[in-house]
């Protein structure tokens, strides 16, 4: 089985990439490694840029070129409520791209529903998702996910109350919805970065050290699919 595994950033894929030997090129203007993990090949891919529209790339280049059979995405997020706290791990067992919005052609669509799928809120693969748990009993949660950093507590409310989310981030749709398009299940797992009251200024302080558990979580999944 090829893993193919996505970083939005360089700090996310420090912990894959300092733990042994790996090859690396440059595709395009992405970063490309492979490596193994455990008994399968990996291919880690980080874009040039953050954002939904360079991780659906990075995403269709890892099934389209490198054959990945999977993708895991491992990433750092903002928390929606005080609940999800600070440097703790979660599993997205779900996607609201609430930047999806075209009430204003169709006003029966709600914000965020695309048609091609049955709900605003679209799942993630189920067994994966059961894998990951088995392995750490980690809380499964909704991402809201668009191409905006949210900072404000008030926003981050918002979006809690309009779509049912814990958490933020500004990939998780563009992974999802290329894995969806490609019929190539999907793992996430998000560390928390930034609380709901931290802001930006917490998410500078936090962002390198809420990444370091991504390798060791990887190869724990990675050895029992």
């Amino acid at each position: 089985m090829t893993i193919g595994i996505f970083t939005a950033m360089e700090k996310e894929a420090r912990s894959f990439l300092r733990e042994g030997t790996y090859t690396q090129i440059k595709d395009g203007d992405f970063d490309v490694y492979g490596f193994l993990l455990g008994a399968h090949n990996a291919v880690l891919c980080c874009p040039p840029s953050v954002g939904e529209i360079a991780a659906a790339a990075a995403c269709q280049l890892l099934i389209g070129k490198y054959n990945a059979d999977v993708i895991f995405n491992f990433g750092i997020v903002g928390a929606l409520t005080e609940q999800t706290s600070l440097l703790s791990a979660v599993i997205v067992g779900s996607v609201v791209h609430y930047d999806m919005d075209v009430t204003q052609i169709d006003e029966h669509t709600a914000v965020g529903r695309y048609g091609c799928f049955d709900d605003v809120a679209v799942d993630c693969d189920r067994d994966l998702i059961c894998a990951a748990l088995k392995i750490a009993n980690l809380p499964v949660v909704r991402c809201a996910s668009a191409d905006k950093f949210v900072s404000a507590a008030d926003q981050k409310t918002a979006l809690r109350q309009n779509f049912g989310a814990e958490i933020c981030d500004m990939e998780s749709a563009g992974i999802l919805f290329t894995c969806k398009f490609n019929n190539i299940p999907c793992l996430m797992i998000k560390s928390i970065s930034d609380s709901l009251f931290g802001g930006s200024g917490e998410y500078r302080q936090n962002a390198v050290k809420a990444a370091e558990g991504f390798f060791n979580l990887a190869s724990a999944i990675c050895a029992n699919l």
